[in-house]
């Protein structure tokens, strides 16, 4: 069967707060994905499971790492919900052609701005500013297919197309 291997990302633009202009960074630290855990323990059970609770994450974190300080930066800080569009395009490197493919990465991103890290003057060198928002919302499209949402605010919860929080939101009469 033959398979894509992933190369690299090729390209990449961000686009904040519905703007059609994208604005110039470093590099972004997209969010970690870590599941909420209870401990169980217990008769019939050999030590202790760590079970995640379906839909539920830990905070998710989204950094952005700019060249120098920019007035863009400081769009992102504050208590006001922000939204960002990432868009990616990648390289795989086709087995069967044995030429190289692209593929469009879009990550939709709503956030609360959790501060700003002015960073280092040193001449003849970048500032390490970066700024860091709060993720309240993030959806993932690979090749405009949805791969994860998750929604914090509204109980959504979505990967690969499967609604991991149906159930509860059915018990809920949210469904």
């Amino acid at each position: 069967m033959a398979k894509n291997i992933p190369v690299k990302l090729v390209g990449m633009a961000i686009y904040a707060n519905g703007s059609s202009t994208d604005f110039s960074t470093g590099d972004i630290t997209l969010p970690n994905f870590t599941p909420l855990t209870d401990t169980l323990s217990g008769a019939g059970i050999l030590g202790e499971l760590d079970i995640p609770t379906p839909g539920h994450y830990g905070s998710l974190e989204l950094g952005i790492a700019w060249r120098t300080i920019d007035k863009d930066a400081f769009g992102l800080i504050g208590t006001k919900l922000k939204s960002l569009e990432i868009r990616g395009a990648f390289t795989e490197f086709s087995t069967t052609s044995g030429e190289l493919e692209t593929r469009a990465v879009k990550i939709v991103v709503k956030g609360i701005g959790k501060g700003i890290d002015l960073g280092t003057f040193a001449q003849n060198a970048t500032t390490g500013t970066a700024t860091t928002l709060e993720v309240t919302y993030i959806k993932v499209f690979i090749d405009g297919v949805a791969v994860i949402e998750l929604d914090k605010l509204n109980s959504v919860s979505r990967i690969n197309g499967v609604d991991d929080l149906f159930d509860i939101n059915k018990a809920l009469g949210k469904a």
